[in-house]
């Protein structure tokens, strides 16, 4: 109805990206409030996204033609056009339906005066400066309802026939209005295709615009409209984003894919928004919006950028991005909890972006890492996909310090050295195989397949035997098997491989290496009871890990240390050194290290009798290791628990998490863990009379104590 107090008409502008449905939805409109325009609906195509868009002259010359003004005594000046065009609409009530708007400039000369009449535009931008409009952004439909489009067109008996496929296709259309409507009409002009058929066609993404034709309808010249709809440097922040396929994206990373400032890259990603080539999908950790590219627009960005842009620009690209990656990554594992340093290889190139940027992103490095893990792994099966070996194992790498920080978030380190292997193997990079080796190698161990570990870690070793004169390679591998013979209890090897990975280290000069492989020496000789050695050792672990300002190392040479003290009996050193090592982990924000931490000082609490504290403390920590999967922790946890409620005299509550603590050191193969688990275990089958079977087990456990020669051999003979 018209409203005599407006002195302007009401307008609405309906948003969206190409094929999602603008022109339809306005006709839609147009139908439905026709009773409200007693003078009809105008229509004008403004073919904003056409070679040659129609001017603001041409226009009004049609809308004065459909209100019946003859065309020979049309003016041609705009400005006359425009007063003759404003006496005709000014006294009618009219719907006047602008499609395929350019911009708000486009719109403006042809809006009608006065408050009868109304004004609806569809514009692939937003028109945010289009001063009193209503603006409905236009989005994709839900599941249903693009299903229902589907049906619709291809019938329901072919969509209902295979109705997981019909989803499937929904899916693969990305569940946009016009990619739906031409899959349905592709079924319903082949009748001898199954909606199965059509899913398989559509599933290879670099097929799938090809797919999405069918008749007058062609998805790739709507999103050609829309790509030509932006400007030379809009078009070129699109295609460089579209290259990598990533599932999601900061603003700052168009910085270096087109050597741009960050800045300058946020606004031209943010200007991609207004024109709904780009989705805003959420906020990350570090405070940054996160983008995505529908991946029909982002299949089509990229065929542009594969056609328009040479090679080597893509590439260069490439490789600024991945620099930026890997120099942004370095600096999160250096801040970051979880050690995430000590597993982060020295990549061959790092760029910096601005200070204040880089400040911003990396104030919360754990957040940074989880933020852009999937991209990191999107980037290197890219670059193993395009012959870019050396930045898809860097990448590779990156992603260990990733997970690392993250906390046993293992599938993107497994997936990204699985993609990165192919790449090495494929242009015959020997050393890089050996180094990626090195990483399956830590990611087995932290996962406890300690077999599967020690062999990763000896075949990286004779790889870089057969490339040459590695030393840091090879005291890496070294290192990684020793850690893994301390763990299975096997010292001897255990001493001989860390002696090798030693000598390796002082010739490199690897400070942080030397640290590591003096903090095994300890681990190992504080094992066999040998207390003075492993001090030394350890004191002189901790000694380097501060000359390095590695935190992380000092708080776990720290609490080495307090078992030490704890095994000899020395239990207000032992509590005095874990407080300190509690308290450089909370610092660090590093839950697991503060885990293994507090199950230490737990254990020093139950000897001196607080059980109480102990058990709070160790139910704190059980619950941090399920929550990580860590199932040496929870196996460790639960034995301690044990121990608490043997202190206490309840050895029926202690049956139980020792009996699950032992099956999980028989399930990973720990036989020093296994007897000291059984040890405990004697004595509540001794509480319950059965005394043969208590004697059997301590027999047992101290044959394993006495043949790996541990400390419990001495203690308990």
């Amino acid at each position: 109805m018209a409203d005599s107090g407006r002195t302007a008409p009401p307008v609405g502008v309906v948003s969206g990206r190409s094929g999602s449905g603008k022109t339809a939805l306005a006709v839609h409109v147009g139908h439905r409030t026709a009773g409200l325009f007693p003078d009809g609906l105008l229509f004008v195509d403004l073919r904003a996204a056409d070679a040659a868009p129609v001017r603001p002259a041409d226009a009004l010359a049609r809308l004065l033609r459909a209100m019946g003004a003859a065309p020979e005594t049309l003016p041609t000046s705009v400005e006359e056009l425009t007063g003759l065009y404003r006496t005709h609409v000014g006294h009618r009530r009219v719907l006047l339906i602008l499609d395929n708007a350019a911009g708000e400039a486009h719109v403006r000369p042809l809006l009608p005066p006065g408050g009868g009449s109304a004004v609806l535009v569809t514009s692939r931008r937003r028109l945010v400066a289009l001063e009193g409009a209503a603006h409905l952004d236009l989005t994709v439909p839900e599941v249903p309802e693009a299903l229902e489009l589907l049906a619709k067109v291809a019938g329901p008996s072919r969509t209902g026939a295979e109705p997981e496929r019909a989803a499937e296709i929904v899916a693969l259309c990305g569940r946009l209005p016009l990619a739906v409507r031409i899959a349905g009409a592709r079924l319903a002009s082949r009748p001898h295709w199954g909606p199965g058929r059509l899913a398989e066609r559509l599933r290879d993404e670099r097929r799938r615009l090809n797919e999405l034709r069918a008749g007058d309808l062609e998805l790739r010249v709507s999103l050609g409209l829309g790509y030509a709809d932006l400007d030379p440097h809009e078009r070129a922040v699109l295609r460089r984003l579209a290259l990598l396929d990533l599932p999601d994206f900061a603003g700052w990373i168009a910085a270096p894919l087109l050597g741009i400032g960050v800045e300058e890259a946020e606004e031209a990603v943010e200007r991609l928004v207004d024109c709904h080539f780009v989705d805003v999908v959420g906020v990350d950790g570090t405070g940054r919006s996160r983008y995505r590219i529908h991946d029909l627009a982002r299949e089509h960005a990229r065929e542009r950028c594969l056609a328009e842009e040479e090679p080597s620009e893509r590439e260069a690209a490439v490789l600024r991005l991945v620099a930026s990656w890997l120099g942004l990554a370095k600096q999160a594992a250096a801040r970051g909890p979880g050690g995430a340093s000590r597993y982060f290889p020295e990549p061959e190139t790092v760029r910096a972006l601005d200070a204040h940027t880089e400040e911003e992103l990396l104030a919360r490095p754990a957040a940074w890492f989880a933020a852009e893990q999937a991209g990191l792994l999107a980037a290197v099966e890219y670059c193993a996909a395009h012959g870019a070996a050396r930045p898809a194992r860097d990448l590779a790498g990156a992603l260990i310090a990733s997970s690392a920080a993250l906390y046993n978030r293992f599938d993107a380190w497994s997936s990204s050295h699985r993609a990165a292997m192919a790449a090495v193997r494929r242009g015959g990079d020997v050393e890089g195989e050996a180094w990626l080796l090195t990483g399956l190698g830590r990611l087995a161990y932290e996962q406890d397949r300690f077999e599967e570990s020690y062999a990763c870690f000896e075949r990286a070793l004779r790889r870089f035997g057969e490339y040459g004169d590695v030393p840091r390679g090879e005291a890496v591998a070294l290192d990684g098997m020793a850690t893994v013979r301390r763990e299975q209890a096997g010292y001897p090897e255990a001493l001989k491989l860390l002696g090798e990975a030693l000598e390796r280290y002082e010739r490199t000069g690897d400070l942080a290496g030397r640290a590591r492989t003096l903090y095994g020496f300890g681990y190992v000789h504080r094992e066999q009871g040998r207390g003075e050695q492993a001090r030394q050792s350890l004191t002189r672990a901790l000694e380097l890990y501060r000359a390095g300002a590695d935190p992380h190392g000092e708080a776990l040479t720290l609490r080495a240390l307090a078992l030490c003290h704890r095994a000899e009996g020395s239990l207000e050193e032992a509590e005095r050194l874990l407080r300190e090592a509690r308290d450089v982990f909370t610092g660090l924000a590093d839950d697991f290290g503060l885990m293994y931490t507090e199950q230490s000082l737990a254990k020093v609490e139950l000897r001196t009798g607080r059980a109480a504290r102990a058990r709070a403390r160790l139910d704190r920590c059980l619950a941090v290791a399920r929550e990580r999967q860590d199932r040496f922790g929870v196996a460790l946890v639960l034995r301690t628990l044990g121990e608490c409620h043997l202190a206490t005299g309840d050895t029926g509550a202690a049956r139980e998490p020792l009996e699950r603590a032992l099956a999980e050191w028989e399930a990973l193969r720990l036989p020093v863990w296994r007897a000291r688990t059984a040890w405990d275990l004697a004595e509540v089958w001794a509480a319950d009379g059965r005394q043969e079977e208590a004697h059997a087990a301590r027999a047992e456990a101290l044959a394993v104590f006495r043949e790996l020669d541990c400390r419990e051999a001495r203690e308990r003979a």
